[in-house]
């Protein structure tokens, strides 16, 4: 089955006077979904050269694969730069280099506080929200549903402003 085929299937289950802007609302939601795509790449690409420039300051061997390395574990669930970083950190401390142990812990630092203030932004520009409502939108799906609400809560807040935008939910709640 043709995606035109799937997309005029699910269309048929609305009434006819509002197929164009349920199609609108799908529209604008795929649209968000390669923007959310996106902002995670430029997210990455950010640890990737924060966490390289932060390693060859160090010191360290091999920069560039221990940063990619650092970058794959943040993007899985769950993990993320701490689970290398930290660890690492504590064991350059316990064998007696405490330069490169603390230089482990500052670059974590660096790389959270850093995506911190720059996630929700990049987020919000790429999905088509405001900063504040993407920050909530992340914790309060993380709250309700776990991890899976990290995605699920901006979804959930760009199909609302879709489908206010083209009529389809007349609330007067701002976001």
């Amino acid at each position: 089955m043709s995606l035109p085929t799937m997309m005029a299937s699910f269309l048929s289950i609305f009434a006819e006077e509002s197929r164009s802007q349920v199609a609108q609302v799908m529209e604008n939601l795929r649209k968000s979904i390669f923007g959310f795509l996106r902002a995670q790449f430029v997210l990455s690409l950010m640890t990737y050269v924060i966490s390289f420039v932060g390693l060859l300051i160090i010191g360290t061997g091999y920069p560039l694969a221990i940063a990619l390395l650092i970058v794959v574990v943040d993007i899985l669930p769950i993990l993320g730069t701490g689970s290398v970083l930290v660890p690492w950190a504590a064991y350059m401390m316990l064998t007696g280099d405490t330069y490169t142990g603390i230089g482990l812990i500052l670059l974590f630092l660096v790389i959270t506080v850093v995506r911190r203030i720059v996630e929700p932004k990049v987020l919000g520009d790429a999905v088509g929200i405001g900063a504040l409502p993407a920050l909530i939108s992340l914790y309060v799906g993380f709250e309700l549903v776990g991890l899976v609400g990290v995605f699920l809560g901006p979804v959930v807040v760009i199909v609302y402003m879709a489908a206010r935008k083209v009529g389809l939910i007349n609330l007067k709640i701002k976001l």
